[in-house]
């Protein structure tokens, strides 16, 4: 059989001559036609050549890029000489289908010849369902069977062929069946779907990572305590310490006050002789000492007071440890001893 397309190439390649400026779109549209009649025409030499399951992929592809009834004719007649009676039968039938719509009686009735000789050879297969759940999918070789054909012999190609049905919260089924080159019709029977089992594992709440370090100690409030309170009985020795030292220079200012009033006029104690002014002066650089000391002393005694009676007691059953402070006298002087 040969169904020649050269009058619609040379129809096409003029047009495309004349109106080559018409725009990319129709450029693209010539190419495709180009590249579909090239494949044609390499498609009918393979089959001459006797190579019939090269020539298929040819045909198929021109007809992808150009759809014709003629291809669709010759796809058809190099299906039946590759053993797929079936699919030649159905590319028959959509061939007289595409030729009736253009008007070519004569490709119709060539392609119903075919079609008709096929039919009564075909071997078919028959998918009964057993027990049809929601969502339930079958699928002939990864193709879907729609539920109108369940329970239907429909044509199939002889050889190997896989059924798998499927269906939400059901397990998968599987079976493989080979298929004679004879005009039978094989059954398949799907039986009813086991149940899947529920997932028992529960979700995490969490997917924060666990941490596995000991969790840390809890705050000893004795040790604390302990601490604070020293650190109040430093604040106080260092008050006492100023308040002594301001005393201390207080005293002597007062002292060398006195003193100079010998160097000044009686009755007129501002007339002094200059010893007496030096003297003056000594005496208020001390008076301002003493000022600022004991305004520390105060200052430091107050805040170590506070922060010995906010620390923190201490936990029970643990032992705490008295703490004291004392000033004791020394030779010239006074010495701040306090133990915790």
């Amino acid at each position: 059989m040969r169904l020649a397309r050269r009058h619609r190439l040379a129809a096409t390649v003029a047009f495309a001559a004349v109106l080559g400026s018409a725009g990319h779109a129709h450029a693209q549209g010539s190419t495709a036609k180009v590249a579909a009649e090239t494949l044609f025409e390499e498609g009918r030499r393979l089959m001459t050549d006797g190579k019939a399951a090269d020539a298929c992929p040819k045909f198929a592809e021109s007809q992808r890029l150009d759809p014709s009834s003629s291809t669709l004719i010759n796809l058809a007649s190099c299906y039946e000489k590759t053993n797929r009676p079936a699919s030649a039968w159905a590319t028959y039938k959509e061939g007289a289908s595409l030729a009736s719509a253009a008007g070519r009686q004569d490709l119709v009735t060539t392609a119903q010849r075919h079609a008709d000789a096929l039919y009564p050879t075909l071997p078919r297969l028959n998918v009964n369902v057993a027990a049809p759940v929601d969502g339930m999918a079958i699928a002939l070789d990864g193709v879907s069977v729609g539920r109108a054909e369940w329970g239907v012999a429909v044509p199939v190609d002889p050889g190997d062929h896989t059924v798998d049905a499927t269906a939400p919260h059901f397990k998968p089924w599987s079976t493989k069946l080979t298929v004679a080159p004879d005009p039978k019709t094989v059954a398949v029977d799907v039986p009813a779907l086991e149940a899947a089992p529920a997932d028992a594992t529960p979700a995490p709440a969490s997917t924060a990572p666990v941490s596995t370090s000991p969790p840390p100690p809890p705050a000893d409030d004795g040790s604390v305590g302990s601490t604070q309170r020293a650190v109040g009985i430093v604040l106080g020795a260092v008050g006492i310490v100023g308040l002594g030292v301001g005393a201390g220079f207080a005293v002597n200012a007062k002292s060398t006050y006195n003193s100079s009033l010998s160097d000044c006029v009686a009755g007129s104690p501002n007339q002094c002789s200059q010893a007496g002014v030096n003297e003056r002066n000594s005496a208020l650089s001390a008076g301002n000492v003493a000022s600022v000391m004991v305004a520390v002393g105060a200052a430091a005694l107050v805040g170590g007071v506070v922060v010995w009676l906010t620390a923190p007691s201490a936990s029970p059953g643990r032992s705490t440890q008295a703490a004291s402070l004392a000033l004791v006298p020394t030779l010239g002087g006074g010495m701040l001893r306090g133990t915790w």
